[in-house]
């Protein structure tokens, strides 16, 4: 029952971090930029620690889904376990990839501010 919850889980989560990041969305060519009002210092800052915080959480999220496919294929059981283990592998590395296009929205964002305020 737990496998199958986790599973479950596990496959929302992939669906979710490919459908929000670009990079892993192959389907369809991003959208074009927008033409809007440059955003105010507080909102930028706003958008730095945002990044930064998802950057970090991904991150954490990718390196407990390696762990457990870690001692998950120390207990092997089976066809079953080797495939849970590739599954959490392929999580964990759809993770890391998420976490990176965080990290570098949390980098513009810091650029922004820096050069807002230089201005």
């Amino acid at each position: 029952m737990a496998l199958i919850i986790f599973l479950t889980w596990s496959l929302s989560l992939v669906m979710l971090v490919g459908c929000g990041v670009p990079g892993l969305n192959t389907k369809e060519p991003p959208a074009e930029a927008v033409s809007m009002p440059s955003p105010s210092p507080e909102e930028m800052t706003h958008r730095f620690y945002y990044w930064r915080e998802e950057a970090m959480e991904l991150h954490e999220m990718a390196s407990r889904r390696e762990r457990e496919a870690d001692v998950l294929s120390k207990n092997k059981e089976g066809n079953s376990a080797e495939e849970l283990v590739s599954r959490m592998r392929i999580l964990a590395k759809q993770l890391h990839v998420a976490a990176e296009y965080a990290d570098q929205q949390a980098q513009e964002a810091q650029r922004q501010v820096r050069q807002a305020m230089t201005q």
